[in-house]
């Protein structure tokens, strides 16, 4: 099976924090797109809604096949300058698309136009 997945990073920076985070995203996120569009294709780029508890962001890339473990890395390694930032909380995910979920099954995804 071909593995090409979908990496989803959400991050919720505090209300207070938030003038902060946009410094530090602004300083790192051109070397680190630089770096990532080596490794995957840039899906979804930082939808940013207000959540409850903070300015919630979330990123989709779309990850060569054999590259996750590498992307992973430089995405860890792109969070860093938030860990110095009280309260900002993030996750990174790894899920698999449709079509890969479905083989581990047994079977085939429709077409997309069926």
């Amino acid at each position: 099976m071909k593995s090409i997945p979908y990496v989803f990073t959400t991050t919720v920076i505090p209300f207070d924090k938030v003038e902060e985070a946009g410094k530090a995203y602004v300083k790192e996120v051109k070397e680190f797109r630089r770096s990532a569009r080596k490794l995957g294709k840039e899906l979804i780029s930082n939808a940013v809604r207000a959540a409850d508890d903070g300015i919630e962001s979330i990123g989709v890339w779309d990850i060569q096949e054999g590259k996750v473990g590498e992307f992973f890395a430089l995405q860890q390694k792109g969070m860093i300058p938030y860990h110095k930032i009280d309260g900002i909380k993030y996750r990174i995910e790894v899920r698999l698309k449709i079509t890969e979920a479905l083989e581990l099954l047994g079977m085939t995804a429709p077409e997309k136009d069926e």
